[in-house]
């Protein structure tokens, strides 16, 4: 078992901000030079520049001196050189801010039409799509046009929209005759794929007279794809009519999979199609029909997985057969994965099980044996069964001070920002640090950032290096106060609230989701505010959830509540954490009592919410060595539920 040891610390090199800033920015002045900065801001916006001037002079030693720098920049860019975007960009390149100048100047560039301007800065095809409109468009302007008209059919061929700046670059590049039928057809297919009728149908509109009945053809297609198996027999086999048939076939196939069966036959017929075109429309068939109810579908499913290799969708049957208590059916289905399946920890381990289920313990322990000692959820679920510690591999950083203070000027703005509260600044200048670095840079400075309880960017550089055997750096015993305060309220094991806040999280204070979830536990404002009202509390809105005290109280206990429904199985709970109660009610029902421990967590449809809860498991277990208090994989109510 994994034993907790203390981070070492790293004693060459000063961590505090105060040490890390020059005798000039000792504590006693450090607050007037962040007054200074806040004036020289408003100095900038304010347009003064005689105050801010004399503020800016003052401000050499202050760390974040360089974010006024380009404030100023930005203001005059609009004059400036491309030898003086250069150089600022050169002088500052150690900024995520010296990409944005450039961006800036060459929008700049092309909206003042400085097409040499804008190639001597961008030689190269830039990323965005707007710059490389306009990067195109000034090689036109120059004479270069076949380079030209290149790169303007690759922006061309998308099945997305096109930004209005490409308007010149593609109106000039039609007008030299370049955009043909041919290219208005092949990226109508695009279109289809990504279901945009309207934007078909414009494009329907720019066809040519001789290729009006193709237009015509996908048009009908979009609209009624049941028609997909008479286009494939009657038109000539064409690689135009191949794509739109198999783009159509999927559509029927989303719409009315038991007539996509019907034809299916005479739709890879009609176009002759080989083997592997024929096997993945097959499967993207079978991917439809995983919980059908009809015996002749569920027939022609498997017909079509036989003589499949997508290792994603045996392993969606292989479920399917656990959800529905059929063990001779998951054997066949894990016997018919590929060698490299069958050879990973998941599918070692249920062969094992299955072994054990056949009454073959030799095999089964064998199996078992095979996976021990792996960091993963699988091999301490084989340590769990056989009774065995749960051991896993671990790496512990050492001092690499050279590393460190090679990017000493980095780290002292992050720390200035994190301490002015501009936290999201931070994290920009952290990843941009992380950039292209080896792994003993990063090694060197997680360790860094963990001894000066930066926890959520230690955790991000853990993942940018795949530092995944650096289990203290991975899993910071962050808020702790907190965490041991809410827990005796709520009679809550800390290492279960700290594990869900690290899957939930990685411990970002300001984590914001794409759905609106936020802070430690990832709390969504109404869930936040529903379990406010429970508790009696206040609920002061959503900013308040980027408190870490507010959010793990209210994080917490939503936690307790789940685990209250669930009678204490945190299967069960974190499962509802992540996908919802509703979901979690519907897959108990399917399982219906059938079911242990390992074959429910295995048979969650949701992947992520089965990697999910598998995590959190995993997660729990390192915190409880970490802490000292070591954890089982499951507890013995849950080895003992039925489910």
């Amino acid at each position: 078992m994994y034993s907790h040891k203390n981070l070492k610390v790293i004693s060459g090199l000063v961590l505090s901000v105060g040490l890390l800033l020059s005798p000039l920015m000792q504590a006693s002045t450090l607050e007037q030079q962040r007054e200074r900065y806040e004036q020289a801001q408003v100095a900038l916006e304010e347009k003064d520049e005689a105050a801010y001037e004399k503020l800016r002079g003052s401000l050499d030693d202050y760390p974040l001196t360089p974010y006024l720098d380009y404030r100023e920049f930005i203001q005059t860019l609009h004059a400036k050189t491309p030898n003086e975007v250069e150089a600022f960009i050169e002088q500052y390149s150690a900024l995520p801010f010296s990409t944005t100048v450039k961006d800036r100047y060459l929008n700049h560039l092309a909206t003042t039409e400085r097409w040499e301007n804008f190639i001597e800065v961008q030689p190269l095809p830039p990323r965005s799509q707007v710059l490389r409109c306009h990067y195109y468009y000034a090689q036109s302007k120059l004479g270069n046009k076949d380079v030209a008209w290149q790169g303007a059919q690759t922006l061309w061929l998308t099945g997305k929209s096109i930004h209005d700046a490409c308007d010149p670059l593609l109106n000039t590049w039609q007008k030299a005759g370049k955009r043909t039928d041919a290219l208005v057809l092949d990226r109508m297919l695009l279109v289809y794929a990504e279901g945009n009728r309207g934007r078909l149908n414009y494009l329907n509109k720019q066809l040519g007279a001789k290729s009006k009945q193709s237009g015509k053809a996908v048009m009908d297609l979009y609209d009624k794809p049941e028609g997909v198996a008479v286009f494939s027999k009657r038109s000539k086999v064409t690689p135009f009519n191949q794509n739109l048939t198999v783009l159509a076939y999927k559509k029927l196939v989303r719409s009315d999979v038991k007539e996509a069966v019907k034809q299916y036959h005479n739709t890879v017929q009609g176009q002759h199609f080989g083997e592997a075109k024929r096997q993945s429309l097959a499967d993207y068939t079978a991917s439809r029909l995983m919980a059908t109810d009809d015996e002749k579908l569920q027939k022609w499913r498997d017909n079509a997985l036989e003589k499949s290799t997508n290792i994603s969708l045996l392993e969606r049957r292989i479920r399917q057969a656990m959800r529905e208590d059929k063990w001779q059916e998951v054997e066949l289905w894990v016997n018919r994965l590929p060698d490299k399946a069958k050879q990973t920890t998941r599918w070692t381990f249920w062969q094992a099980r299955l072994a054990e289920r056949d009454g073959n313990q030799a095999l089964a322990e064998e199996k078992y044996n095979q996976i021990l000692g792996q960091r993963d959820f699988y091999s301490a679920a084989a340590a769990t069964v056989l009774g065995k510690p749960i051991t896993y591999p671990v790496k512990t950083a050492g001092d690499d001070l050279a590393a460190i203070k090679e990017y000493e000027q980095t780290l002292v703005r992050i720390s200035e920002l994190i301490a002015v509260d501009k936290l999201l600044d931070a994290n920009r200048e952290w990843h941009y640090l992380l950039r292209g670095l080896d792994n003993d840079h990063i090694v060197a400075l997680a360790t860094y950032a963990a001894t000066n309880k930066w926890h959520h960017l230690a955790v991000q550089a853990t993942i940018s290096g795949q530092l995944w055997d650096y289990i203290e750096l991975r899993f910071p015993v962050a808020h702790k106060w907190w965490f041991d305060f809410f827990s005796k309220k709520r009679e809550l094991p800390v290492t279960t609230m700290m594990a869900l806040a690290r899957q939930e999280s990685a411990l970002n204070i300001e984590a914001v989701s794409p759905v609106g979830a936020r802070g430690l536990m990832q709390l969504m404002p109404a869930t936040a505010k529903d379990t406010a009202k429970k508790l009696g509390r206040n609920y002061a809105g959503k900013n308040s959830l980027f408190d870490p005290g507010v959010n793990i109280r209210l994080g917490s206990g939503y936690l307790k509540m789940m685990l209250e429904q669930y009678d204490n199985n945190r299967i069960f709970a974190f499962a509802a954490y992540n996908a919802g109660p509703s979901r979690v009610i519907r897959w108990r029902k399917g399982t219906d009592g059938r079911l242990d421990v390992y074959a429910f967590i295995e048979a969650i449809p949701f992947n992520e919410t089965r990697g999910y809860v598998q995590n959190i498991l995993m997660f729990e277990v390192y915190y409880g060595d970490l802490t000292q208090s070591p954890v089982p994989l499951l507890k013995e109510n849950e080895l003992k539920a039925k489910y």
